[in-house]
């Protein structure tokens, strides 16, 4: 049996083989908004009704002879159609800058379509090069069993006797391999069903031009090496949906538009779709708070289900107590805390004093590290002692089970969050509301794991909230930090703006979340109400405030330089006395935490403090008035005072 295929949907298959089943399952055609332009519908239609009326230009284009600015004359013609656009439909007075960047792609095809007609009378040039504008083909691909159908753009006729298939996009080029992929199976059909040897060329407008010309080798060989075969495929899923693979580009997941028909189609985990903040785009049911719930995942276990670990820690538990007999000191030790990044191993009852056994304890750890056993270091906290020894694998703490297991917890109030796992198996989670730790001061090294720790704060914030009641802001120097696989697009409907990278924006942020803060207590003061929640109890539901969270990575140029630092601790100082109960948060993050970039004024307003590893004692105490960062392992180890002590981690993951 045939199939019948359409070329969108063979675009769907080369980004997911899952998008192009659930189409078919769903009886819709889908377009995938990654690569999409939101004018890119309206450009077509302009140049397929310019196209339409060729053979009728108006007067001011049959005039022209050669040697006259054609150009701007096929500019004016073009964009006459634009305007009449513009008129029909007011939504694009909501859209300037697009519409802008839309004349300005029509003013480069113009120029286009000019420097291919050449010499000549230009009406009569332009009737012969635009052969034809937006049309359907279709041909059967007997070796792959599908009928494969698709709409070109236009085919231009050149002086040359060459004729070129044209494909409109008015995206950037992070989908010129899927594009070029299209327009070789429109050269495909063209020889099939009409014997027109076409050139594949992409015209592509962001809004400056850009011309891609595919040889014509180079397609055949694409459509034989890669496409016949991409659709043999097809037509077997059409077959078999369930066999259709997963994507491999983790960036699609965030955008698709059919993320929660997904889930419930192929329902088996799928990092990239389903760890947070991916999961936090798709809509829950009423049961779940209004919002379709993620795909279900097991709560973590306690630290004794990890065997492997298990078997590691008692092994290096007997070797130190083996080695600790050595030295004359026998010791008995309890069950090993067995962690995702460390195991401890807790010293009881030595006979003899304690300073015997501190004394022998080093020399363990250095002849455990000499002979490569482990790398183990020795903790004094109090009368306790203990070995901490870090995993040779260790084991990832994923944020998904976390935020299910403390999912009743975190849905009850925005501003809630997770930030990992003790190594006891406890999970440790920060409220932004509570007025010990209204604010976030984030200090670690390169390599420390803070912007893995980052972007799980921002997920876990957003996971079970719908973005009427949280609303973040990132700024992102590195411009890495949230930008990568596809974390930005998944966070798009909690944005409370775009994206900031430069420094010098941060101040005018923090500014306007100060007057934020101010009208917010005006507010408060007229309802009666003391803080964001008892008036989000007091209105009705369309007139409730969301919460804001300002997350700022590497704010130490705000304090590099005296003024600068004067007028950031200030406003600082101000939202860390007040911003609580406004509802505005800030969460600083610093891979250089010493003395200069954390002033005291600043930490002073900062009620929870998290170190991941440091350079020195130094730093790990300027950002929780001790040392122990300094000892970490990296990647996600931490120590967090949250208001209650101080504590030891691992971050969570977003994915893994």
């Amino acid at each position: 049996m045939t199939a019948r295929v359409s070329v969108t949907e063979v675009r769907n298959a080369l980004r997911c083989p899952r998008v192009f089943t659930i189409g078919r399952r769903l009886h819709r055609q889908v377009t995938f908004p990654v690569g999409s332009s939101c004018l890119g519908g309206t450009f077509h239609r302009v140049v397929d009704r310019f196209a339409q009326t060729v053979d009728a230009p108006p007067d001011y284009i049959a005039r022209l002879r050669e040697g006259d600015e054609a150009a701007a004359a096929i500019a004016r013609w073009i964009l006459g159609f634009l305007i009449e656009e513009l008129e029909r439909d007011p939504s694009y007075r909501s859209m300037p800058a697009e519409v802008d960047d839309l004349a300005e792609a029509l003013r480069q095809f113009a120029g286009y379509l000019a420097k291919r007609i050449g010499k000549g009378e230009p009406a009569a040039a332009l009737r012969s090069l635009l052969r034809a504008g937006e049309r359907s083909v279709e041909a059967h691909l007997p070796e792959a069993s599908v009928l494969l159908t698709g709409r070109i753009d236009a085919l231009h006729a050149l002086g040359d006797e060459r004729i070129d298939v044209i494909e409109y996009k008015l995206t950037d080029q992070e989908n010129e391999a899927v594009d070029r992929a299209q327009v070789a199976l429109y050269r495909e059909l063209l020889q099939r069903a009409e014997g027109i040897s076409a050139r594949p060329v992409i015209l592509r407008f962001n809004p400056a031009l850009t011309v891609v010309e595919v040889r014509e080798e180079r397609a055949d060989e694409m459509v034989r090496t890669q496409l016949v075969p991409l659709l043999s495929r097809m037509a077997r899923w059409l077959d078999d949906p369930d066999s259709a693979p997963a994507t491999v580009r983790r960036d699609l997941c965030a955008a698709c538009p059919v993320a929660t028909d997904c889930a419930e189609l192929y329902p088996g985990r799928l990092p990239a779709r389903d760890d947070p903040p991916m999961a936090a785009s798709r809509p829950r049911s009423a049961a779940s708070g209004g919002m379709t719930a993620p795909v279900p995942v097991q709560p973590p276990t306690a630290a004794s289900s990890d065997e492997d670990g298990l078997r590691e820690a008692l092994a290096i538990q007997k070797r130190i107590i083996d080695e600790l007999r050595k030295d004359g000191v026998t010791a008995v030790s309890p069950a090993p805390v067995v962690g995702p990044t460390i195991y401890q191993i807790f010293i009881s009852r030595p006979r003899g004093s304690l300073a015997q056994l501190d004394r022998n304890a080093l020399d363990v750890c250095h002849r455990l590290s000499s002979v490569k056993v482990c790398e183990a270091s020795y903790v004094k906290d109090g009368p306790r002692r203990s070995f901490v020894v870090k995993r040779a694998h260790p084991r990832p703490v994923l944020l998904a089970k976390l935020l299910e297991a403390r999912r009743e917890w975190l849905s009850e109030r925005p501003g809630r969050l997770v930030l990992g796992e003790q190594p006891d198996g406890a999970i440790v989670t920060c409220d932004l509301s509570d007025s010990a730790t209204p604010h976030l001061l984030i200090g670690g090294q390169a390599g420390s794991g803070k912007s893995w720790l980052l972007r799980s704060i921002v997920a876990s914030l957003v996971h079970w909230h719908d973005p009427s009641s949280l609303r973040i802001t990132l700024l992102d120097p590195k411009r890495v930090t949230f930008t990568s696989g596809g974390f930005q697009a998944a966070l798009g409907a909690h944005l409370d703006g775009p994206l900031l990278y430069s420094i010098d924006d941060a101040m005018p942020c923090i500014e306007r979340y100060v007057e934020l803060m101010e009208e917010r207590y005006a507010q408060f003061e007229k309802e009666g109400v003391s803080d964001l929640h008892e008036y989000n109890q007091a209105v009705s539901t369309t007139q409730r405030l969301a919460r804001h969270v300002v997350v700022i990575d590497e704010f130490q140029d705000l304090t590099a330089e005296k003024k600068a630092s004067a007028a950031f601790c200030t406003a600082v100082g101000r939202l860390g006395a007040k911003a609580r109960a406004a509802g505005v948060h800030l969460v600083l993050a610093t891979q250089r935490p010493d003395r200069q970039t954390v002033p005291p004024v600043l930490k002073a307003n900062l009620g929870g403090k998290i170190a991941l590893r440091v350079a020195s004692a130094v730093n790990s105490k300027v950002i929780l008035d001790r040392g122990g960062a300094e000892d970490l392992v990296g990647r996600g180890d931490m120590l967090a005072d949250l208001g209650q002590g101080v504590v030891r981690a691992q971050a969570a993951v977003a994915s893994q």
